[in-house]
């Protein structure tokens, strides 16, 4: 029986820094699981594509998509779910803000989920900024209240997801701006109750 093929989508601007380091690591967490790590770059001055071509030059399980027009977090987002070929897509950043140790565990949550969000607010999470978590924690009750939902966490971006779940969304509604495409996002998934499992991630 085949392994269901496994796409993570990594989002970058002037990540050169982190890039390599972050798709080797998944590699080894996904290693003899069938995988493409799609990297859609905005075209970032410090040249972050042309080392990930570099060092994984001729590596089937690496793509990179460069972008030169209409730039932004959650566009280049849309533009790595369109062209993923798998039926599992993980959505991350670039620079380690989400940790990778936490992905296999939530593909294989999708077994029994339609979507898996990480938290920085469940019990068991964990922020070293206090101030930030404050701020943060603040704005997600807000929005919780605004919008009558039940995720804690609508901005922090780091998700799976089965395929014929996220191509119900209607992309041009939700997949513009920065973070703040997520909240339009759950609140799609929320209203057409889709099965979510949150779990609790340390920042």
């Amino acid at each position: 029986m085949s392994t269901p093929l496994i796409s993570v989508i990594l989002p970058t601007y002037n990540e050169k820094g982190n890039i390599l380091d972050l798709i080797s690591e998944i590699k080894d967490l996904l290693a003899g699981r069938s995988k493409e790590i799609i990297v859609v770059d905005d075209n970032s001055p410090d040249k972050t594509a042309d080392a990930v071509r570099g060092k994984f030059a001729g590596d089937p399980e690496v793509v990179v998509i460069v972008r030169t027009s209409d730039k932004g977090m959650a566009k280049s987002i849309r533009t790595g779910l369109e062209h993923a070929r798998g039926s599992r897509f993980v959505v991350m950043g670039s620079d380690f803000n989400h940790l990778p140790k936490y992905i296999p565990f939530m593909v294989d949550a999708l077994e029994h989920y339609d979507g898996v969000f990480g938290s920085r607010f469940l019990y068991g999470s964990w922020m070293s900024s206090f101030v930030h978590h404050k701020l943060s924690w603040s704005f997600n009750i807000f929005i919780r209240v605004l919008l009558g939902g039940s995720i804690t966490d609508n901005l922090y971006g780091y998700y799976a997801i089965r395929r014929e779940v996220i191509e119900k969304c209607r992309y041009d509604d939700i997949f513009w701006g920065f973070g703040d495409y997520c909240i339009r996002l759950l609140y799609y998934l929320e209203v057409n109750r889709t099965s979510i499992l949150q779990i609790p991630m340390v920042v």
